[in-house]
């Protein structure tokens, strides 16, 4: 098992329970696929360096978990299903070091 980092980030108009369905969504997504260590960090509301989709914010949002190719595949294919998140990238930490 490899360690992942994910950020997305979704659109600033949701309500808050939007927001944690969202999350809970990623977070359910993940312990289905085997994900291990899966912790949240949330960033709130951020200005982007880019319009995206005509917004100039969004809700930033940042996943560490350690899991395998495949769970990365289906958190991937999971999200981009949802039209709430703007954009999102998954990196592998473990590369980095």
């Amino acid at each position: 098992m490899h360690k992942y980092e994910l950020m997305y980030i979704t659109r600033p108009e949701l309500t808050e329970e939007q927001l944690e369905a969202v999350r809970e969504k990623v977070q359910n997504t993940l312990k289905q696929n085997g994900a291990e260590n899966v912790e949240q960090e949330h960033f709130g509301k951020r200005r982007l360096a880019y319009e995206i989709d005509n917004h100039r914010e969004g809700v930033y949002t940042v996943v560490t978990f350690q899991g395998t190719a495949e769970t990365v595949n289906e958190l991937d294919r999971v999200i981009k299903l949802n039209d709430q998140v703007l954009r999102h990238m998954v990196i592998n930490i473990d590369d980095k070091k």
